[in-house]
């Protein structure tokens, strides 16, 4: 889905495909990028956090061309087969370990295809980062402003627009984001053994 330019709210009856990666494509929503946001309730804000967190999960593999994602929320609802991986991550004898297998979680709520045949190269994407960002009124998070914090936005609106007014609130309330913070038991990199 999208997320409503007044709202942020994401419409599911709506969708447009990102074929291009690049974030100001000219035909597509704007920053569009390759972002995806699931279409399950509880996978981000208020609702994530009071279902106890999750698990994120995401899978860029060149070899069979796609990038995938996951957001598993609440913990009851993450794969045995990731349970198991995460479980024994850390297991000293390598063979204890179990491996990952995207193709036993389900749907992806996000998949991307890459490679010759795409709008998406595979060289494109290369020395990953993981960044953990507490955005909070950039163009993505900012539209959710009206819906996620009703009762501050109607004491901080300015003109309609949901970036403005998220702004106006943080330089007003700044102690409000005492609380902002990660929590993360882990982050975990997985990668394919390459046949010789």
């Amino acid at each position: 889905g999208l997320p409503d330019t007044f709202t942020g709210e994401q419409r599911f009856d709506i969708s447009k495909p990102a074929d291009d990666c690049w974030n100001n494509a000219q035909h597509q929503w704007g920053n569009q990028g390759c972002v995806a946001i699931s279409p399950d309730k509880g996978t981000l804000g208020t609702p994530f956090n009071d279902n106890g967190g999750g698990v994120f999960a995401l899978e860029w593999d060149p070899e069979y061309r796609r990038i995938r994602s996951w957001a598993f929320s609440p913990h009851g609802e993450v794969p045995d087969n990731l349970v198991a991986a995460l479980d024994t991550a850390n297991a000293k004898d390598p063979a204890d370990r179990v491996v990952p297998d995207t193709d036993t979680w389900g749907s992806p709520y996000g998949y991307f295809a890459i490679g010759e045949t795409t709008g998406c190269s595979a060289d494109h994407f290369r020395d990953m980062r993981l960044v953990l960002n507490l955005a909070f009124c950039g163009n993505v998070s900012g539209n959710r402003y009206f819906g996620d914090c009703p009762a501050e936005a109607k004491e901080f609106k300015v003109k309609n627009d949901p970036v403005m007014s998220c702004n106006k609130f943080i330089e007003s309330e700044p102690e409000a984001l005492s609380e902002a913070y990660w929590k993360i038991r882990g982050a975990y990199v997985y990668q394919r053994e390459m046949e010789s």
